[in-house]
């Protein structure tokens, strides 16, 4: 239960942070993905952001289990 929570968090400040994005600079996601320049910046920066993935997951997921464990349970 506690995973829903940080999923809906994230998904409401991505929500905020575009919604930010097109009231002071006028700049839309949507309108962004509409041409083909947007389109390859879409797919170069999800390449980049899968390649770095691929190499940090194993050690930020053993940071994150050493990190919640010395959390104290409630």
């Amino acid at each position: 239960m506690k995973k829903d929570k940080g999923f809906i968090s994230w998904l409401v400040l991505i929500i905020i942070a575009l919604a930010l994005l097109k009231y002071f600079f006028g700049w839309s996601i949507f309108d962004a993905a509409s041409t083909e320049q947007g389109r390859g910046t879409i797919a170069y920066i999800k390449d980049v952001l899968s390649f770095v993935w691929y190499y940090l997951k194993v050690p930020v997921l053993f940071l994150w289990r050493i990190i919640f464990d010395l959390l104290p349970s409630r």
